[in-house]
């Protein structure tokens, strides 16, 4: 059976006849860069290379092509193939597509149940998690006591540690609204002289005690997105908060909110 779906052509192009669109509004922060560097130097450049054969634009791949005109020299003056996928349409279309390529409305969102299983499994970096993502991941961890939650701590012994408070800290954050649970600072300062079999059931221990306290089921935290980056800035000056801002709480909004409209 044909495909009635049209697709695309795969073209070999020097470099010297890609013109970076000059309109492009997609910007990247440099420790988002730096990771996609490093999974283009792992991977190589996978997809996502558009060209326009009417303007001779770039349509979409502009971070990966500064990267990979970075890696090659480029602008030392060597010229290098590349890959690109091939439309041939005008520039209002081409500039429709640029968006489309670009908007994160149209790739879908993450279901953080389902990454919480396969992030003992990937190198974080390489799949372009950012603060938020591994923040959410943490928060739909599964409740077993075998899993790993990989860190950005170079050293063994640090990652080690580091995993280990950050289970007790979550845990302990979480019993904050169950005094009954009975967790106390004490126990997590001693717990800190345990070995690693003991750490495990320190942490079962301290699950069930929350577990135990638990009088409400459903989960504090909701996600609120804007369509793009400059109305999430528009949002949060109007009410007072950093622009840069990436957790908030929800008492804290709501107090902010009620200030704003009785003003």
């Amino acid at each position: 059976m044909q495909n009635k779906i049209k697709q695309s052509e795969t073209i070999t192009l020097k470099r010297s006849e890609i013109t970076p669109a000059d309109y492009n509004p997609r910007t990247i922060t440099d420790e988002a860069r730096k990771s996609l560097k490093k999974n283009i130097k792992e991977n190589g450049i996978i997809g996502g290379m558009v060209w326009n054969k009417q303007t001779g634009n770039l349509v979409s791949g502009h971070q990966k092509l500064s990267i990979a005109d970075e890696v090659n020299k480029y602008e030392a003056g060597n010229d290098y193939d590349i890959k690109v996928e091939v439309v041939d349409v005008d520039l209002k279309k081409e500039k429709e597509l640029n968006i489309f390529f670009n908007s994160k409305a149209v790739q879908g969102e993450m279901d953080y149940k389902k990454l919480a299983q396969i992030y003992p499994d990937i190198d974080s970096a390489l799949a372009g998690l950012d603060e938020v993502d591994v923040s959410m991941i943490e928060i739909e961890m599964p409740n077993t006591d075998n899993i790993e939650i990989p860190s950005f701590e170079p050293q063994e012994e640090k990652k080690i540690n580091a995993e280990y408070e950050k289970s007790i800290t979550q845990e302990l954050s979480n019993a904050v609204n169950h005094p009954e649970a009975g967790i106390s600072e004490m126990e997590r300062k001693d717990a800190k002289e345990m070995s690693d079999e003991e750490k495990k059931a320190h942490v079962k221990a301290i699950k069930e005690k929350v577990k135990e306290g638990a009088m409400m089921d459903g989960e504090p935290y909701f996600t609120v997105s804007f369509s793009d980056y400059d109305a999430k800035v528009q949002f949060l000056e109007y009410l007072g908060f950093n622009p840069e801002d990436k957790f908030i709480k929800g008492e804290e909004l709501a107090e902010k909110i009620d200030e704003t409209y009785a003003s």
